[in-house]
């Protein structure tokens, strides 16, 4: 090589690719590359395509092959449009999860490579041991030398593991300054024994490991270079004796960027440059003046100031890293698929893994997370500094409902005083901490005010504030001592705020710990662990169609199909199948959307809501249209629907299962053998198998309401219109019965004559009688003995009886226009007649219910009994409950089970004989298929306004879209 060549090497210029960018001319590089011969680029902000039409450009301009590096501490996101940003360092240094750090650098190499990179300058291995550091702070992965050092190695494995070079900076410890290299020099006062023992801790961790390159500082460090304003990028004593004598570190070494005032106040261009070299660097990053550079080094070399021998060892160094980066053997950068590479169903899914295992929870009083939304009416959510809702509002949504609320960040007195006294009415608080800074000159973007509105709401109620945060925030919340439970969430983006709401909820676990001290309440290390085993989970399509392909590698490790632990498949096989099938089930979900929206247009109902999930992750989740006719009050996810029959199997049959598991309940004895009936009448004799199996000759309906009436009017007596001493029982609004009316209605049923044909015939009185057996056995009522033991536990809000007790009307879907009993609009009550005049908590109706509290209990059926790691009902009794015990009965016990003539009945014939479920005449179904892990909700009141409309079962619609549900996400778990 020539001189000219040689000295060109050392040099890295910045590049653009974005068109517009002020500091950029792109004719500049152009003639760099080609009159001076430079080594290497770095690319600076633009956009992949960009970025891919340069890089093929000055690399076939180029007579030695280009390094190009990229910043990308946290992702391509942080230079690149359209790209991912991962979480910042110090999120990651909240993970206790070291594969996952090593799983984040081997998928930010495989992004760079994409882009034609070969250089990340990443990790940052500075310890933040400064709060109020300006420029580092999340950069790093926190205080901790051994953390910082271990999760640095992981970073750099995975980054060369992938064949992309790792930098670790800024050296030697850019941690412990409150000012910015950027804009001055700062200065690191400690002595040599103190950054032997902490600030060098981690480099030497990493040189004994195999780091590839060094980046260096513009920092004075009087304690390794006394000279006055010496950045110790230009200090031999430091970059010479220091790393290369002392550390014996052999690799590449970067400066950093030579146009920053660290460097640029005290020296001019092309001075830095040469006492960079001098120093003993070998690549001279962002340069600010090359040809001048050039000149004063070559008039170094004349002189004798700079020895030809270093200069080949820099040289030499740099055409190796090369080569490991495979520039020996050239080719372009394909730029067709760019986009959809950088932005795989894989990619997405490790940034979302890494924020679930970041969210850190540092106070929990009297264990109020994850909150159980069975134990709160009435919720409010505050989004503190955005102007509505957002991602966190709606990530809790797919919990609980709640009142929305929008806090200022300086709320004036009046404001302050009416949050403060409407909030604390509320059973429990949750707000988040929104439009955040990570500038401590702004103190993060918290405000005082914010926070003394809410400790004073925490002496009144429950209150959950979720920092979405620079965890040094925290300081300015260290008076916060009526607030029960804070979560540091890190930062505040979408994605972000979704997953720390389904946290909070429980649908994920808690496993983070804090990587800074932030105060004296607030210590590193810190952290409540709460692991969620179980609960449901909403994911998108592409992230189950990734989790598909995972287990079809676990389960065939000998294919070729992308996803095994080892990574000894193709990924382009994967990324491919992943892609297909995604779409398969976005194209399915939207046949959904219009089977739906086509039951609105064809007047079957006037709004629905469908849930589906698979292996307990819900997967599609909408609602359809308004609550009734009149297109008012739209359908959404809190919406709450009269369950009617599904009742049977969302509380008489999981009560009679709990019964069977507590010996309560022999399903082969009799009603006899429970109820005080007379041996003398035919109903005594009945099996309670036969019973629940719709076969003991029960009469399907008896229409009791038509004895209580004379001339079309309710008797006197019978019913009034307000509560009294012997009318506690609410039919409707205005309407109480006769309290011992509910004997007359068994008494009515026990004179009804039980038919000679016992064969199947579906009917709703035997549920009569397994409400009184369950409040016979346990001394209980039905309804309280199901809050109990399933819906509390289970943290369903919504689902249970006599709705209007505990939520707004508006809240819940109207029924029938009833002109004949009730005379009125039925709207929080029960639509059947006979669950009505029982006070509206029955055996056979009465449940109302959202979509996902429904989806809950048979997600908990459907496996084995068992929810969120907590064991509700036996595997066997599920089992035997789920059993058809009748030839030619497609019967369960309490179960509806798929036709025995395929196509026929309520499912599609693609549902397995071991799936369950039960429909409502309400216009309901609910469905769960153990062989595929699907769970199916649709809820509906197509009785609104006119019973009679059959619409709903005539257009077949909730088995057209079971189908569609099948052919989408498969048969087989």
């Amino acid at each position: 090589m020539t001189l000219d060549q040689k000295i060109g090497q050392l040099f890295m210029v910045a590049a653009w690719s974005s068109p517009t960018h002020k500091d950029f001319n792109q004719a500049t590089v152009q003639r760099l590359i080609e009159q001076y011969g430079i080594g290497g680029i770095i690319f600076m902000q633009g956009s992949p395509g960009r970025q891919i039409a340069l890089t093929n450009k000055y690399q076939s301009s180029s007579a030695i092959p280009l390094l190009i590096g990229m910043d990308a501490e946290w992702g391509l996101g942080m230079r690149l449009d359209s790209t991912i940003s991962y979480p910042r360092q110090l999120t990651l240094g909240a993970t206790n999860n070291d594969s996952l750090i090593y799983a984040f650098g081997l998928e930010m190499a495989r992004q760079l490579k994409r882009v034609g990179a070969h250089v990340s300058f990443s990790p940052c291995v500075d310890i933040n041991n400064n709060p109020k550091n300006p420029v580092i702070s999340n950069r790093s992965f926190g205080e901790n030398k051994d953390l910082i050092a271990r999760y640095s190695e992981m970073y750099m494995k995975g980054l060369q593991d992938g064949g992309i070079l790792a930098c670790a900076k800024h050296f030697p410890g850019h941690g412990d300054t409150d000012t910015d290299s950027h804009k001055d020099l700062p200065i690191i006062p400690h002595d040599a024994l103190r950054l032997d023992s902490v600030e060098l801790y981690p480099y030497k961790h990493l040189i004994g490991r195999g780091l590839g390159s060094i980046m260096t500082a513009h920092l004075f460090v009087p304690a390794l270079d006394t000279a006055p304003n010496t950045p110790s990028t230009i200090s031999r004593p430091i970059i010479t004796n220091l790393l290369r004598e002392q550390m014996k570190f052999d690799g590449l070494v970067f400066t950093d960027a030579l146009n920053m005032s660290g460097i640029t106040k005290y020296h001019d261009a092309g001075e830095a440059e040469l006492m960079a070299l001098a120093a003993g660097n070998d690549v001279l990053l962002f340069s600010q003046n090359v040809p001048l550079a050039v000149e004063k080094i070559k008039e170094a070399i004349d002189s004798g100031w700079i020895n030809l021998r270093e200069l080949d060892e820099h040289v030499l160094r740099i055409l190796r890293a090369k080569e490991w980066a495979g520039l020996n053997k050239r080719s372009a950068v394909a730029p067709a698929g760019v986009y959809a590479d950088l932005n795989s169903v894989s990619a997405k899914n490790l940034q979302r893994e890494l924020i679930e295992d970041a969210i850190t929870v540092v106070k929990n009083e009297e264990q109020l997370l994850p909150i159980n939304p069975a134990k709160y009416q009435h919720v409010a959510v505050v989004s503190i500094g955005v102007d509505g809702r957002g991602a966190f509002a709606g990530g809790i949504e797919h919990y609980t409902g709640f009142d929305h609320f929008v806090m200022e960040k300086n709320p004036d007195i009046k404001r302050s005083m009416w949050l403060n006294d409407t909030l604390s009415k509320y059973d429990l608080v949750i707000a988040g901490m929104l439009n955040t800074s990570n500038k401590q000159s702004k103190n993060f973007g918290i405000t005082n005010e914010c926070a003394r509105i809410l400790n004073s709401v925490g002496a009144k109620t429950k209150v959950v504030i979720s920092v979405f945060a620079n965890p040094y925030a925290l300081e300015s919340l260290r008076d916060l001592n009526e607030v029960e439970s804070i979560v540091v969430s890190y930062q505040d983006d979408d994605i972000t705020q979704a997953i720390t709401a389904e946290a909070i909820m429980g649908g994920t676990s808690f496993a983070g710990q804090l990587p800074v001290t932030s105060g004296p309440h607030f210590l590193q290390g810190a952290g409540v662990k709460h692991l969620t085993p179980g609960k449901m989970r909403w994911m998108s399509p592409t992230q189950l169609a990734l989790d598909f392909q995972r287990e079809l590698a676990l389960a065939t490790p000998d294919t070729t199909i992308a996803g095994s632990p080892a990574g000894d498949y193709e990924e382009d096989m994967m990324l491919d199948a992943v892609h297909s099938h995604s779409k398969l089930m976005e194209n399915g979900f939207k046949r959904i959307d219009d089977i739906a929206q086509s039951g609105i247009t064809l007047g079957a109902y006037p709004g629905c809501r469908i849930l589906v999930a698979k292996n307990g992750n819900v997967v599609y989740d909408k609602a359809f249209g308004t609550l009734d006719w009149k297109a008012k009050q739209k359908v959404d996810l809190q919406t709450i629907y009269d369950l009617a029959s599904i009742t049977k199997v969302a509380g008489s049959t999981i009560a009679a299962m709990k019964l069977v598991d507590d010996s309560l309940l022999d399903i082969n004895k009799t009603l006899g053998d429970y109820l005080p009936i007379p041996a003398s009448n035919e109903y005594s004799k009945i099996c309670i198998k036969n019973m629940l199996s719709h076969c003991a000759g029960l009469t399907p309906w008896i229409p009791f309401y038509q004895q209580s009436m004379a001339n079309g009017d309710l008797k006197a007596g019978i019913y009034s219109t307000k509560p009294d001493a012997t009318h506690q029982l609410e039919v409707a609004q205005g309407i109480y019965i006769l309290d011992s009316y509910r004997d007359s209605i068994f008494n009515a049923i026990l004179r009804t004559p039980l038919a000679a044909d016992k064969s199947y015939k579906y009917s709703d009185l035997g549920y009569y009688f397994m409400q009184r057996i369950v409040e016979k056995q346990t001394g209980q009522s039905l309804d309280a003995y199901l809050q109990k033991h399933f819906y509390e536990p289970l943290g369903l809000s919504t689902m249970g009886y006599k709705p209007l007790q505990k939520f707004e009307k508006s809240r819940i879907a109207p029924t029938e226009q009833d002109n004949v009993f009730r005379k009125q609009q039925v709207h929080g009550y029960v639509h059947d007649q006979g669950a009505a005049m029982m006070g509206g908590v029955a055996g056979h109706a009465g449940l109302f219910s959202n979509a996902q509290d429904l989806a809950v209990v048979m997600q908990m059926l459907m496996d084995g009994g068992v929810y969120n790691g907590q064991r509700y009902l036996s595997e066997s009794t599920i089992q035997l409950f789920n059993t058809r015990h009748f030839e030619g009965n497609r019967r369960g016990l309490g179960f509806d089970k798929p036709s025995l003539s395929p196509g026929h009945g309520s499912t599609c014939r693609e549902a397995d004989a071991s799936s369950f479920g039960h429909t409502g005449f309400t216009g309901t179904m609910c469905w769960a298929d153990p062989k595929s892990g699907l769970v199916y909700v649709f809820l509906s009141n197509r009785v609104n306004t006119d019973a009679e409309n059959k619409k709903l079962q005539e257009l077949n619609i909730r088995t057209e879209i079971q189908k569609e549900i099948y052919r989408v996400l498969g048969t087989t778990k």
